[in-house]
């Protein structure tokens, strides 16, 4: 069978490459990297994290909606959260699991709050997931100009919307990780308005590999062989924390760390600032934030 592959590209590169056939990504510079992650995409400004570095757990449970952008969460949710970019798109993780069923459970968690939380495989394709917690990904036909199509996409789905080249032609990619339902709306909404919209399975998305001699990884293939999942447990996650006393707080945390939110720890709001995989910078950081935010905490996962 031949095979399918799938491209991005930013939306500001589009008017020079939109009939490019394949795409390179550029990797996002951490401050605090866990190495050569399996997928990142370039964005101006992203979470700290790709999601993809959180954890080699067969499964994942993930929201594409930012953590600063989510509702108030109940504590055991809210400590869990973790802000990260996937694809083209600031998401949120909720944890890494061995199993269908505890990852399931965790996604029901959110649905019943009614987000729009999705169970997913960064590492392998698996095809165990209930129906109505797989993610999807709404894919349009590109018209002739492509930064205009973009630009209707985003105003009808409400959702980010990115140049991609899909089997050799190129397209916009709206709602990546959505729910089937979801994003069955979307694509329902966008044929309304005269765009030619589809929906494909996530799990059709694989993660390139990236070659030890260069920096630059390949396109992420469709229909990958499967591989086994590694037995290795989630990496360890620091999270800087500092006391919610008022509204001004946040907002000045927020010039420093754009994507910081309130979250709810032993049942006192916090305003999570970062989260770091290496204790002595999470430590540095604990340490600057104390000296104007008296009471900042670092808690380990």
């Amino acid at each position: 069978m031949k095979s399918l592959r799938l491209s991005i590209k930013p939306s500001y590169a589009i008017a020079a490459h939109c009939v490019a056939s394949s795409f390179f990504v550029t990797c996002l510079a951490l401050a605090d990297s866990l190495g050569t992650p399996p997928m990142t995409i370039a964005q101006p400004i992203i979470s700290s994290l790709n999601c993809t570095q959180l954890t080699n757990r067969r499964y994942v449970v993930i929201l594409d909606r930012p953590a600063n952008r989510l509702p108030q969460l109940p504590e055991f949710l809210a400590i869990a959260a973790i802000p990260c970019g996937y694809l083209n798109i600031s998401m949120t993780f909720f944890g890494g699991f061995d199993t269908v069923q505890s990852s399931t459970f965790r996604a029901n968690q959110l649905r019943a709050l009614g987000l729009d939380a999705v169970v997913h495989s960064f590492s392998t394709k698996v095809n165990n997931i209930p129906n109505n917690l797989q993610a999807s990904v709404v894919l349009v036909e590109l018209s002739k100009e492509p930064n205009m199509a973009i630009q209707q996409v985003q105003a009808v789905s409400g959702k980010s919307a990115f140049l991609a080249t899909f089997n050799n032609r190129s397209v916009i990619l709206a709602a990546p990780l959505s729910s089937q339902q979801s994003a069955n709306e979307i694509a329902a909404k966008l044929r309304g308005q005269g765009l030619a919209a589809q929906v494909i399975s996530a799990s059709l998305i694989a993660s390139p590999m990236t070659s030890p001699n260069s920096s630059i990884p390949t396109t992420p293939a469709l229909n990958p062989p499967t591989t086994k999942p590694t037995t290795s447990s989630t990496s360890t996650i620091y999270r800087v924390l500092v006391p919610n006393k008022d509204a001004n707080t946040l907002k000045q945390l927020r010039k420093l760390a754009p994507d910081a939110f309130v979250t709810i720890f032993k049942g006192k709001s916090y305003i999570q600032v970062r989260t770091y995989t290496n204790r002595s910078n999470a430590h540095r950081e604990r340490e600057l934030l104390n000296e104007r935010f008296a009471g900042t905490i670092l808690i380990q996962d």
